[in-house]
């Protein structure tokens, strides 16, 4: 008798404080799969390259997404049919710093003056990093009531992209290869030399440039109330290919069971899961990966809040030119695989019990 071959699906996860990735590492993942008869391979093992851009356009019909909601958008807009199957809390928004000395202490007196953002030259992908820094100085200059025009803008290439990686089997592997390139280095010392006198960064980058004093913040958009100026590459969105949803729902219900569980446990460990998380995601430590997780819940859902977040997150891509075609979010996600996980686990601790 001819044993048959497992299901195969790809999975790829961007280097985020997820619970998929946790799932990744604690072995979650491969059990989940191995139980529905599946295997679960990691998109970067593939040679030359061939994983980077699906990461981004989602063009593979085998692929689940896990990470950042803007390539998510931009998949589901202009190139690739897809489902949001579900979500997770918005990363920590991003700040502004100066030179420390300076004399600047507010947003308002950037007014005239020169406000470094990321810009890819890769033109095959959307530019998140110039996406997330464009809607940090949307919302930084509007609380100073300032226009955009009132400030000019200077471009800094991102390297975000090298295509010298070797292939990776877990995204720990992918990571320690492209570290470095996540620094902001040529930015932060324009900004050190006076070329520039402001510069927009994203939170996880903001330690790392606040260390040697060179530098400091003022304006931090986490620090409100407003839940909307902290939506800037969030929530999280998972999202599988409609064709692998239909034709192997299993498959993704086990994906999503490894992640809920990850979730669970980051919530009742947050210290473990802090040592874990700069192993493969933009934290540099496990003392920033405590004060990131800090009230927030990474377990996967589809609640109407994260929906309305997404939906405010598309429409603001669409509004500057990121999307070329719009859509609503509602008729975006489906809820059912993750009822699924849920109703499957819930049965499972029942069950043990």
């Amino acid at each position: 008798m001819t044993t048959p071959h497992p299901t195969e699906a790809l999975y790829t996860l961007c280097p985020l404080p997820i619970a998929s990735n946790i799932a990744v590492e604690l072995g979650w993942l491969d059990e989940e799969f191995q139980r529905v008869g599946a295997r679960a391979r990691y998109l970067r093992s593939l040679p030359d390259n061939q994983g980077w851009l699906p990461h981004f356009r989602h063009s593979r019909d085998d692929l689940i997404r896990d990470g950042g909601a803007v390539p998510a958008l931009w998949a589901r807009a202009d190139l690739s049919d897809t489902l949001l199957v579900a979500s997770t809390a918005s990363q920590r928004p991003g700040q502004i710093l100066v030179r420390a000395g300076a004399g600047i202490r507010r947003v308002a007196q950037l007014a005239g003056r020169k406000v470094g953002v990321p810009r890819s030259a890769n033109r095959e992908r959307i530019d998140v990093l110039n996406a997330l820094a464009e809607q940090t100085l949307h919302y930084s200059l509007e609380l100073a009531g300032l226009d955009r025009e009132e400030v000019q803008v200077v471009e800094f290439e991102d390297h975000g992209d090298p295509r010298e990686l070797q292939p990776a089997q877990r995204p720990a592997a992918l990571w320690t290869q492209l570290r470095e390139h996540h620094q902001a280095a040529a930015a932060a010392q324009a900004l050190a030399d006076g070329a520039i006198d402001a510069l927009v960064v994203q939170a996880w980058q903001a330690p790392g440039l606040l260390q040697d004093g060179r530098f400091t913040v003022i304006e931090d958009l986490d620090r409100y109330p407003d839940w909307t100026l902290k939506n800037i590459n969030g929530p999280h969105a998972t999202v599988v290919s409609r064709r692998l949803a239909e034709e192997h729902p299993e498959v993704v219900v086990a994906f999503l069971r490894a992640a809920i569980r990850a979730g669970r446990w980051i919530n009742a460990n947050p210290q473990a899961a802090a040592e874990l998380l700069p192993r493969f995601s933009v934290l540099r430590s496990a003392a920033q990966a405590r004060q990131w997780l800090a009230g927030l819940d990474l377990v996967p859902q589809l609640g109407a809040c994260n929906l309305a977040a997404l939906e405010l997150k598309k429409d603001f891509l669409h509004q500057r030119g990121y999307l070329r075609h719009d859509f609503r979010v509602s008729d975006w996600a489906d809820g059912r695989f993750l009822a699924q996980a849920l109703d499957e686990l819930d049965e499972h601790a029942t069950t043990r019990h």
